[in-house]
Parts: structure tokens; C-alpha cells; sequence
């Protein structure tokens, strides 16, 4: 059997089925489970012992080559080249194969297209196959966007297309194949061929169908393994379940988000009190978090309990909490607070004065009864030396009609009205938020989820923490947005119900499902 060291991975494809995430991201570079596609690949490669890579990129090259040099940078057992195929918007995966012909023809590799995403187990199959040429199959499963494979009498690949009906398909491609030198040189001559005759829409498999009846090769079967061709964004939700998973019941704690999150406006979520009832009874503690600082913790809880998710003021964390634990460090007495008559009556009752004509410290929370009085009295008080503090800042709130200004917009007037930014801004992504419970608590971050809908908060939070997030799109985030952030979630829900349909009933997890799906 001929040593293989090299692999291909064809992503030059624009995805015009996945916009709008792929307006800004090729399709390679969309994350799943954190980690972009051709990550995911890269990866895959260096861990089953090969050592160069070669990526065709095409759209947007410049974000491709950012995630393979990223890749290259932290594995010092992987190189990985890039061929450019400038012509990507006018041809398919076999013109993009040809631009690598210099590295690859007439030498024995592996290739995959760059929109799957599969187990690094998959590699392994495929090199540890007796075949010097085979491709990788799922026998378990048929779909009508895949390619699938026929077999002849001795169990040979003969023929390899989309179209083949389910009556006469063997197993269905998972678009990773391994070659020998003779398949290499043979398949780089019929795709010259082909590109020769104007046949430059053609899929690789057109080449590799081709010369199946000229040499030997097997379909190795993956053994059940994940695998997911992310093709439309249905394909990318399914790559979302398939390979973003975490047990939320191994937990000691699970914050979750409110507003966008668990209810939206007075609605509760579809799941949300199953979900969090599932979590008490597996023992885990459900805290609630809020940087909406226009009302205080018994308001919270009694709404909660109103929607059926039973609570206590001791499970709602407000952003207000920061506040107050930072004014009681320094002996603040003298404030004036922009802010809604709950949050003013939840400082004056831990002594606060809220109503100061030259107080010490300026509070600015998520105000619902704002009036310009208030902004004139505390647009005067900072330029007159008052300390500027903000509730939390977001800029916008969710509610059933549509975004409206939160606190981090009030603040930014003021902002602009005084010339001076907050000297301190609590809440959400502040790791402080939760830091104290876990303190108290002794629980360690490796034993907390955070659940929410705000990658610029509980996501970036949870990663500044140090532990797992799960992000539904109930609220801001938009997989489209997620494809493009820095911050990246454990994993991603269309709600947070999505989390209790994947309970495992043998042994009461909530979790994210390992289900492998290809549709």
C-alpha cells in the first residue's frame, strides 16, 4: 500500500445557498462548534499523520488563507499550502483541483471539498484502508444532494454521481477520497481533458467517475462516524447539532439570559420552562440573568413564576447587583440616579441617597421613564466632577416589536453631552456578573453553562469566564453574525428548547445532540 503525506481540500466556492452568512464568509471559513469548516479538516489531516495540505481557495481568498495560516501557526506537524483559483465565480471543483495538478498529479493523495465537516476518524479509515484508492462512504444513510457510489461484482467502486436512484446506490460519497499514483496521474489527464473541452462547470467526481473503470477502488465504509456537507443553511443547522455538544445536567450551575433568551417581551419561548425544570430536577442550580437594570430581582422573579418557570429573588442576577457591590466598596452615600423608580428604590433601600443635587456618583441604568429633567441633572453633575457609572451597555433591548434604546444608548448621550465616557460599565460581558456566585459557591467555571442570545454579552462573558455558552437566535444573533464574531459559542440553538429536544432519557442529560445527519 502507497504511503499517502498530502491532502487537497477544494474550497473556492462562493455558497450563494448559505447568504447571508456567506456575504462576508466563504464557506469553508463558517464555524461549527467554534472551529471554521476547513479547520475542522486541517485539523482532521494533522491528526491522522498528514503532514501537507494543499487549499484551493477562490472567494474571498484572504479569509481562507487567514484560517489556514492560523491552523499552520499551531500545529508544527502540519504544512499547509494555498493555489488561488482566480476563475472560482465561472467553474466547479474539478477547475479548481487542476490549479493544484503541479503539487498533486502523478503522486498518491488524499482529497475532501471543503464544505464537509467530518470526524478526524474519517481520515484515519481512509489511510488505514488495504486500498491504495479509495472513498470514503456512509452506508447508513442516503441523500439526494450527495454524491453516491455503485459497486461491480468484486465490490469495486464502478460509478459515483448524484444521480444515482436509492434502488441501485451502494453508500453515499462523503466527498473525502485517497488516491495512488496511477488513479492521480490518470484523473489529472481526464480533468485536462475535460477543462479542454469547455467543460469547466464539471464536479470532480465527473474526472473520478471516469477513471474508476481504468483502476481499482474500494468504498470504505466510515463506521457510523459524523459527517455533515454543509450546502444551505439547513445543512449548516444540522452541522450546528451534529457537532456542537455538551451534557448541560453535568453541571453544577446553568445561567440563562431572560429577554430574547427564555421569554421575549411577556411570551415565554416554546421549551424554556421544560428545559429549566429538567436542569432543577438533575440537581443542577438555574440562576437568571439580566442586564435590564428598569426593574429589580422580585418583579423578575414574579414574572417568571407568572410564565411557569418558578423563581426566587435569589436566583435573578441583575446588572444593578455590580452597581451596588462596587458603591459599598468605596462608602458611596451621595448619587444621582437616571434610572426607572425600581432600580432608584433597590439603591435606596441598601442606604443609598438617589436624589442628590452634588452627589458623589452618577448611576445610569435602563431607564423606561426617562425625561429630560433627569438627563439635564446628570449632564450637570458629571461636568461638576460626579463619577459616571452605567448600569450595563447594551445599546438596544429586544422586545416583540423590534429593538428599542437600552441603557448603553442613554448613556451615550450623555456621553456626548458631557464629553466624558463611564469611568465604570457593569453587567454583561463582565465576567463579575457571575464571578461572586462561583466564589461563594466554589464552583469551578469548567462546571457552569451560560445560555443567551447576545454574542457581545453572555457569550463573551462565558468565554471570559472560562466556560461553555450556548447561543440561541431567539434574540440578537443571527447565524450570520455568529459566522463573522471573534466570540464564538459552544454552541448554537434556534431557541432554548431546541435544548431539551436532544434529552438522553437513559440517563436524564439535556444535551446537544451527536445525531449524525448529512440532509
Amino acid at each position: 500500500m502507497e504511503e499517502v503525506d498530502t491532502a487537497v481540500v477544494l474550497a473556492a466556492g462562493i455558497g450563494s445557498r448559505l447568504r447571508p452568512v456567506t456575504l462576508d464568509v466563504p464557506k469553508g471559513c463558517i464555524p461549527v462548534a467554534g472551529t471554521p469548516i476547513l479547520g475542522h479538516q486541517l485539523h482532521a489531516y494533522a491528526d491522522a499523520g498528514v503532514s501537507n495540505v494543499v487549499v484551493v481557495v477562490g472567494y474571498l481568498p484572504d479569509r481562507a488563507r487567514a484560517v489556514c495560516e492560523e491552523v499552520a501557526a499551531s500545529r508544527e506537524d502540519l504544512s499547509v499550502s494555498v493555489v488561488e483559483n482566480d476563475r472560482y465565480a465561472n467553474t466547479n471543483n474539478l477547475f479548481s483541483l487542476y490549479q493544484a495538478r503541479e503539487e498533486l498529479a502523478g503522486e498518491p493523495f488524499l482529497l475532501s471539498n471543503g464544505d464537509v465537516v467530518f470526524d478526524p476518524c474519517v481520515v484515519e479509515t481512509l489511510l488505514d484502508s488495504d486500498a491504495d484508492s479509495a472513498i470514503a462512504c456512509d452506508y447508513g444513510t442516503y441523500s439526494e444532494e450527495a454524491m453516491k457510489v455503485t459497486t461491480d461484482g468484486d465490490g469495486h467502486v464502478d460509478h459515483i454521481a448524484k444521480d444515482v436512484p436509492p434502488e441501485a446506490a451502494s453508500a453515499v460519497s462523503i466527498d473525502a477520497y485517497r488516491f495512488s499514483r496511477e488513479f492521480s496521474t490518470r484523473l489529472f489527464d481526464r480533468g485536462g481533458r475535460l477543462l479542454d473541452d469547455g467543460q469547466y462547470d464539471a464536479w470532480a467526481e465527473v474526472a473520478i467517475d471516469a477513471v474508476l473503470g481504468e483502476c481499482e477502488v474500494a468504498p470504505v465504509d466510515i463506521g457510523g462516524a459524523r459527517w455533515v456537507e454543509v450546502d444551505d443553511m439547513v445543512d449548516l443547522r444540522a452541522a450546528d447539532r451534529t457537532f456542537g455538544s455538551f451534557s448541560l445536567t453535568d453541571k453544577e450551575a446553568v445561567f440563562f439570559d431572560l429577554d430574547g433568551t427564555l421569554y421575549l417581551g411577556d411570551t415565554l419561548l416554546d421549551g424554556a420552562a421544560d428545559v429549566v425544570e429538567a436542569l432543577r430536577a438533575a440537581g443542577v442550580d438555574v440562576y437568571f440573568l439580566s442586564n435590564n437594570s428598569s426593574a429589580w430581582k422580585p418583579e423578575y422573579a414574579r414574572k417568571l413564576t407568572a410564565l411557569g418557570i418558578p423563581a426566587a429573588p435569589e436566583d435573578v442576577v441583575l446588572s444593578t447587583d455590580g452597581v451596588i457591590a462596587y458603591l459599598e466598596a468605596r462608602g458611596a452615600e451621595r448619587l444621582y440616579v437616571v434610572g426607572t423608580s425600581a432600580m432608584r428604590d433597590a439603591l435606596a433601600d441598601r442606604g443609598f441617597a438617589v436624589e442628590e443635587d452634588d452627589p458623589e456618583y452618577v448611576v445610569v441604568g435602563f431607564d423606561r421613564e426617562l425625561t429630560y429633567e433627569k438627563v439635564r441633572r446628570a449632564t450637570l453633575a458629571i461636568r461638576e466632577g460626579a463619577e459616571f457609572l452605567l448600569a450595563h451597555g447594551d445599546t438596544v433591548c429586544p422586545t416583540p416589536e423590534g429593538f428599542v434604546p437600552d441603557c448603553g444608548a442613554i448613556g451615550a448621550l450623555l456621553e456626548t453631552a458631557t464629553g466624558r465616557e463611564p469611568t465604570r460599565v457593569f453587567g454583561k460581558p463582565d465576567p463579575a456578573m457571575v464571578s461572586h456566585i462561583l466564589e461563594t459557591d466554589g464552583i469551578a467555571p469548567e462546571d457552569v453553562a451560560v445560555v443567551g442570545d447576545r454574542l457581545s454579552t453572555e457569550i463573551s462573558m462565558a468565554e471570559r469566564v472560562g466556560c461553555l455558552s450556548a447561543c440561541v437566535l431567539t434574540g440578537e444573533a443571527t447565524r450570520a453574525d455568529i459566522a463573522t464574531s471573534a466570540v464564538q459559542p459552544s454552541v448554537i440553538v434556534d431557541t432554548v428548547g431546541d435544548l431539551l429536544s436532544y434529552a438522553d432519557d437513559a440517563d436524564g442529560e439535556v444535551r446537544v445532540s451527536n445525531t449524525v445527519s448529512n440532509d
